[in-house]
This record gives structure tokens, sequence and C-alpha cells, in this order.
């Protein structure tokens, strides 16, 4: 089974900290802020080394399951969902061709003061229930 490993270290900013409304003759548009873009390339590096070191090679028009743990840095209350736009944003291009296409699965949530972070475990749906 085709399976990809990724580990992000910290957790993402909300959408609230990585984007800004803007409006331009009347139409608003979200505009990433410059915090939201170093946090995306820095994601966009950890998942081509590991994407590397993994051989794997992005999904094209494949449905992808996306089974994730979040590690909090502490116990205030948190969605685990609201980290999905900026995270498939950030892997768009890199590990699947189009967001559309991944299926995110939240398997649990913890915390670690020492660890936070986001561990995914991609893989093709098609080849669900295969043994590795």
């Amino acid at each position: 089974m085709r399976v990809l490993n990724l580990t992000i270290p910290g957790n993402p900013p909300s959408v609230n900290h990585m984007y800004r409304n803007f409006t331009e003759g009347g139409r608003r548009m979200r505009v990433i802020k410059h915090e939201g873009k170093m946090w995306m390339k820095a994601t966009q590096q950890l998942a081509t080394v590991a994407m590397k070191q993994q051989s794997w090679t992005p999904t094209v028009e494949e449905k992808l399951v996306a089974e994730i743990r979040v590690f909090w840095p502490d116990r205030r209350k948190r969605d685990v969902h609201n980290i999905d736009k900026i995270l498939w944003d950030a892997l768009e291009g890199f590990v699947f061709d189009n967001d559309r296409w991944v299926l995110p699965r939240y398997m649990d949530f913890d915390y670690d003061k020492k660890n936070p972070r986001v561990e995914i475990k991609f893989y093709p749906l098609a080849e669900e229930g295969q043994s590795a």
C-alpha cells in the first residue's frame, strides 16, 4: 500500500491568523498574510523531504485518505477541523493535485506541551483495507 506519513511540528495557525479579508471593487476576497505564507512554505518543504524519503509521488485526480492526529500545546478548547483550510492549501500541488480529492479523517487529538504537532497518514482510498 502506498503511504505517506507526514509530521508537521507545532500547530497550524487558525484561518483568522492566516488570512485577512480584503475588498476590491466591491468583491470580497481572502488574502493570505505573511505569517501564513511562511507557515505554508515551511510545511511544503517538510512535505517535499518526506515525499522523497518515502518515495511518494503526488496523486492526480485520486481520492486520498488523510488520517489526522493533532497534538495541541495546551488544553485550551480548539476544534480540529479548523486547521483544514490552511493545511490542505499548503499541501495542494505537492502531496496531491487538488484538495477536492482529500478525504480527511480526524482520528484523535491530545496534548503535548513539549512537542505540539500534526501527524498525517495519507493513502489512496482505492488501497484502503489492503495490508501494507
